[in-house]
Protein backbone atom coordinates (compact mmCIF):
# COMPACT_ATOMS: atom_id res chain seq x y z
CA UNK A 1 0.00 0.00 0.00
CA UNK A 2 2.41 2.73 1.12
CA UNK A 3 4.52 1.63 -2.53
CA UNK A 4 1.62 2.07 -4.52
CA UNK A 5 1.22 5.54 -2.27
CA UNK A 6 4.76 6.42 -3.28
CA UNK A 7 4.33 5.51 -7.11
CA UNK A 8 1.33 7.71 -7.19
CA UNK A 9 3.26 10.36 -5.41
CA UNK A 10 6.00 10.13 -7.99
CA UNK A 11 3.72 10.03 -11.00
CA UNK A 12 1.97 12.81 -10.12
CA UNK A 13 5.68 14.67 -9.32
CA UNK A 14 6.59 13.99 -12.68
CA UNK A 15 3.31 15.20 -14.03
CA UNK A 16 3.47 17.98 -12.39
CA UNK A 17 7.54 18.90 -13.54
CA UNK A 18 6.39 18.19 -17.32
CA UNK A 19 2.79 20.46 -16.73
CA UNK A 20 5.41 23.10 -15.79
CA UNK A 21 8.34 22.92 -18.53
CA UNK A 22 5.41 22.91 -21.08
CA UNK A 23 4.07 25.83 -20.05
CA UNK A 24 7.18 27.56 -19.29
CA UNK A 25 8.93 27.20 -22.25
CA UNK A 26 6.58 28.94 -24.52
CA UNK A 27 7.67 31.92 -22.25
CA UNK A 28 11.28 31.34 -23.89
CA UNK A 29 9.73 32.06 -27.44
CA UNK A 30 8.87 36.44 -26.58
CA UNK A 31 10.94 38.12 -24.63
CA UNK A 32 11.06 41.84 -23.33
CA UNK A 33 13.81 43.79 -21.81
CA UNK A 34 14.52 47.03 -20.69
CA UNK A 35 17.30 49.85 -21.04
CA UNK A 36 18.88 47.22 -23.28
CA UNK A 37 22.42 49.02 -24.98
CA UNK A 38 25.09 47.28 -27.05
CA UNK A 39 27.81 48.08 -29.01
CA UNK A 40 28.45 46.45 -32.64
CA UNK A 41 28.68 42.69 -32.78
CA UNK A 42 26.83 42.51 -29.44
CA UNK A 43 24.40 39.36 -29.71
CA UNK A 44 20.79 39.65 -27.81
CA UNK A 45 19.42 36.56 -26.02
CA UNK A 46 18.24 33.50 -27.91
CA UNK A 47 14.40 32.32 -28.41
CA UNK A 48 13.12 29.62 -30.11
CA UNK A 49 10.35 30.21 -32.62
CA UNK A 50 8.94 28.72 -35.59
CA UNK A 51 7.39 30.93 -38.77
CA UNK A 52 7.57 34.17 -37.92
CA UNK A 53 9.81 36.72 -35.56
CA UNK A 54 9.34 40.30 -34.93
CA UNK A 55 11.87 42.76 -33.40
CA UNK A 56 10.87 45.77 -31.61
CA UNK A 57 13.25 48.53 -30.29
CA UNK A 58 11.28 51.62 -29.08
CA UNK A 59 12.97 54.84 -27.76
CA UNK A 60 16.99 54.92 -29.39
CA UNK A 61 20.15 56.65 -28.81
CA UNK A 62 23.46 57.02 -29.35
CA UNK A 63 25.94 59.05 -27.63
CA UNK A 64 27.75 60.77 -30.46
CA UNK A 65 24.33 61.49 -32.11
CA UNK A 66 24.16 58.40 -34.72
CA UNK A 67 20.52 58.03 -35.88
CA UNK A 68 20.40 54.35 -37.25
CA UNK A 69 21.54 51.11 -36.30
CA UNK A 70 21.46 47.54 -38.52
CA UNK A 71 19.88 44.59 -36.57
CA UNK A 72 20.75 41.13 -38.30
CA UNK A 73 18.81 38.21 -37.62
CA UNK A 74 20.50 35.07 -36.72
CA UNK A 75 19.47 31.57 -36.62
CA UNK A 76 21.52 29.49 -34.29
CA UNK A 77 23.10 26.26 -35.74
CA UNK A 78 24.12 23.68 -33.18
CA UNK A 79 26.76 21.58 -35.50
CA UNK A 80 27.67 24.12 -38.03
CA UNK A 81 27.85 28.01 -38.83
CA UNK A 82 24.51 30.31 -37.61
CA UNK A 83 22.71 31.11 -40.45
CA UNK A 84 22.16 35.17 -41.08
CA UNK A 85 18.62 35.68 -42.54
CA UNK A 86 18.32 39.73 -42.49
CA UNK A 87 19.15 42.73 -41.19
CA UNK A 88 17.53 45.48 -41.08
CA UNK A 89 17.96 49.01 -40.52
CA UNK A 90 16.61 50.93 -37.86
CA UNK A 91 15.97 54.76 -38.07
CA UNK A 92 12.24 55.81 -36.50
CA UNK A 93 13.01 54.89 -32.89
CA UNK A 94 15.69 57.38 -32.66
CA UNK A 95 12.66 60.30 -33.15
CA UNK A 96 11.64 59.56 -29.46
CA UNK A 97 11.44 57.49 -26.77
CA UNK A 98 7.97 56.37 -27.59
CA UNK A 99 8.71 56.03 -31.19
CA UNK A 100 9.26 52.00 -32.38
CA UNK A 101 11.43 50.36 -35.51
CA UNK A 102 10.17 47.34 -36.47
CA UNK A 103 11.71 44.14 -38.46
CA UNK A 104 9.53 41.12 -39.02
CA UNK A 105 11.22 37.99 -41.08
CA UNK A 106 8.70 35.23 -41.59
CA UNK A 107 8.44 31.64 -43.28
CA UNK A 108 11.35 30.56 -40.82
CA UNK A 109 12.21 26.97 -39.38
CA UNK A 110 11.68 26.00 -35.73
CA UNK A 111 14.63 26.40 -34.36
CA UNK A 112 16.46 28.75 -31.92
CA UNK A 113 17.56 32.57 -32.73
CA UNK A 114 18.84 36.18 -31.68
CA UNK A 115 19.91 39.11 -33.41
CA UNK A 116 23.21 41.20 -33.62
CA UNK A 117 23.38 44.94 -33.51
CA UNK A 118 25.51 44.76 -37.21
CA UNK A 119 26.29 48.27 -37.87
CA UNK A 120 25.42 52.04 -35.84
CA UNK A 121 25.19 54.42 -37.78
CA UNK A 122 27.75 53.95 -40.62
CA UNK A 123 29.87 51.99 -38.44
CA UNK A 124 31.54 52.83 -35.17
CA UNK A 125 33.56 50.75 -33.28
CA UNK A 126 33.56 53.06 -29.40
CA UNK A 127 29.62 53.76 -30.28
CA UNK A 128 26.91 52.15 -28.38
CA UNK A 129 23.00 52.17 -29.01
CA UNK A 130 20.82 52.48 -25.84
CA UNK A 131 17.38 51.08 -26.34
CA UNK A 132 14.45 52.05 -24.46
CA UNK A 133 12.70 48.70 -24.94
CA UNK A 134 13.32 46.03 -26.90
CA UNK A 135 10.63 43.35 -28.12
CA UNK A 136 10.92 40.12 -29.71
CA UNK A 137 7.10 38.79 -30.09
CA UNK A 138 6.95 35.44 -31.91
CA UNK A 139 3.47 35.94 -32.21
CA UNK A 140 1.71 36.70 -36.21
CA UNK A 141 -1.57 37.19 -35.15
CA UNK A 142 -0.82 40.86 -33.66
Amino acid sequence: MAGSRLRRAGVVAGAAAVFTFAATSGAWANWTASNWAGEEGKLSQQWIDESYNEINFTGCGEVYGRTSVDVALWQQIDYGYDKKHDTSRFTNCFNGSSYKSTATQSGLPYDSYYFEIAQIGSGCISCAVYVKTVNVDTTLAD
